[in-house]
C-alpha cells in the first residue's frame, strides 16, 4: 500500500510533542508523497494535467509551507493557483484505510491521506 519507513533526514525525537511529530511527518508527506495517498477532487482533475502538476508543485514548495496553520499539525491549508483557491487537508488512517489511525505519530500504524479540492467544492 504505502511505504512506512521514514527517510533518515526526517527526524523525530522522543522529546517532541505529538503535534510537533505530526508537523514533521505531514510536511514530509506533503512535499514528497511518501507515507500516504493523495486524492484530488473532480474539480481539480478537470483543470487538466498541467494545472494539477502546478498545484502539486506549489504544495511541495514555499506556497505549501506558507499555507499551513501556525502551531498546528500542518494538516490543512489553502493556496492560490491560476486565480483559484485550492484547499487541502491531511487525515490519518490505519494501514487498511478503513478507520482512524490509532497513533498518527507512528508511520508503522498510519497512512496519511491528503485531499486536494477547489474551495468551491466544499
Amino acid at each position: 500500500m504505502t511505504d512506512s519507513k521514514i527517510p533518515s533526514h526526517v527526524k523525530l525525537t522522543p522529546d517532541m510533542s505529538p503535534t510537533q511529530k505530526n508537523q514533521v511527518l505531514n510536511d514530509h508527506f506533503r512535499k514528497t508523497g511518501e507515507g500516504g495517498v493523495f486524492m484530488i477532487s473532480m474539480g481539480i482533475h478537470l483543470l487538466g494535467r498541467a494545472t494539477v502538476d502546478a498545484i502539486m508543485k506549489q504544495l511541495a514548495g514555499d506556497a505549501g509551507d506558507k499555507s499551513v496553520e501556525a502551531g498546528g499539525e500542518h494538516d490543512v491549508g489553502s493556496i492560490k493557483v491560476n486565480n483559484r483557491t485550492v484547499d487541502w487537508e491531511i487525515n490519518y488512517y490505519n494501514k487498511d484505510l478503513d478507520d482512524e489511525s490509532p497513533d498518527s505519530t507512528d508511520p508503522q500504524q498510519t497512512t496519511r491521506h491528503m485531499t486536494v479540492l477547489l474551495s468551491t467544492e466544499y
